[in-house]
């Protein structure tokens, strides 16, 4: 169930991502939010988390 909640979640983000009009910074900073959340929530490691949205 997690896994599909985890699929769930980073589609949805990645669909608001490719529905905005304009792609600015605030709208990166919630998509890249909404998928650090997700991938918290998965027990993802927090070290690649944060390593994630540092490259990003």
């Amino acid at each position: 169930m997690v896994l599909a909640d985890l699929g769930r979640r980073l589609s949805s983000a990645l669909r608001n991502l490719s529905n905005a009009t304009i792609i600015n910074e605030q709208v990166l900073n919630e998509a890249l939010g909404e998928i650090c959340r997700a991938l918290l929530e998965a027990d993802v490691n927090v070290r690649l988390v944060k390593q994630l949205r540092e490259n990003v």
